[in-house]
């Protein structure tokens, strides 16, 4: 937030009676615990990813690569 909006917003405060401001944080926490309530509820990861790799990717075969990708980098490691 700006400090010209933080200035506003305590203008608009100072307006208000002292009970107005108290039902304006009230209403501020609650927003805020909501907020943090969200963000700790677990997300459905096929919902998170889908649609973010193509159809026809096959994830077997990203992770064998990646599991053996050592193996190319380090030749001397696999020899016995």
């Amino acid at each position: 937030m700006g400090e010209t909006t933080l200035m506003h917003v305590e203008r608009l405060l100072d307006q208000l009676t002292f009970e107005e401001q108290i039902a304006v944080v009230e209403h501020l926490a609650q927003r805020l615990r909501q907020a943090v309530q969200k963000q700790r509820e677990p997300q459905d990861l096929y919902g998170i990813w889908r649609d973010r790799f193509p159809a026809d990717f096959d994830l077997d075969a990203a992770l064998g690569e990646i599991r053996h990708e050592w193996e190319r980098e380090w030749p001397q490691g696999t020899e016995q």
